[in-house]
């Protein structure tokens, strides 16, 4: 995900556990990569302010091609 605008929050979870590991506080300019199928979140931290962000799925999976 790239930030356009605001701070976000952004949350990343064990896959086996579903707890907290990581967390870090993003604004705009920020990159923020997350594995293909792990479990994350992100929250904008404003109440007043509009969060903006990209982001790119690209999910290929080895049992099916790829267009």
């Amino acid at each position: 995900m790239y930030i356009l605008e605001g701070t976000f929050e952004c949350y990343g979870f064990d896959a086996e556990t579903d707890a907290l590991v990581d967390t870090q506080v993003c604004g705009p300019g920020s990159s923020v990569y997350i594995p293909s199928m792990e479990p994350h979140g992100m929250k904008n931290l404003s109440q007043d302010e509009v969060g903006r962000f990209l982001c790119c799925i690209a999910n290929v999976y080895e049992d099916e091609e790829a267009l």
